[in-house]
């Protein structure tokens, strides 16, 4: 059980499976939903983080710390919509490998975005 549980913050951990061929607009577009959730209030000042895989099929797992209760009206902002589908079009679907140990260990690097975008 958790020490010290922070209530006043909410974290996600969004894993998106970016096409090989769209990476490069991946990360150009990524930071344009960053810049739009912090000029509308909806995440905390700090900077997401993004790590992007080492090994095949290539994934970026992003941290977004959300200002509590703003999720649900962020996905329905008309600024955030556009953006959001431009980078669902960026992903393909994935079904995740069986894990029979229930333990996974990928290796992944930090990807630093200009988020003032």
């Amino acid at each position: 059980m958790a020490d010290q549980i922070f209530e006043k913050e909410e974290v996600t951990f969004g894993t998106y499976y970016v096409r090989a061929d769209a990476t490069d607009e991946f990360e150009r577009v990524l930071p344009e939903s960053w810049a739009a959730l912090r000029r509308l209030g909806f995440v905390a000042d700090e900077q997401p983080r993004l790590f992007r895989s080492v090994s095949e099929p290539v994934r970026y797992v992003e941290l977004v710390t959300w200002v509590p209760g703003v999720m649900d009206p962020a996905h329905e902002h008309p600024d955030l919509i556009p953006i959001w589908l431009r980078l669902a079009k960026l992903v393909e679907p994935h079904t995740p490998a069986v894990v029979e140990r229930g333990l996974v260990f990928d290796e992944f690097v930090p990807v630093v975005l200009n988020a003032d975008a």
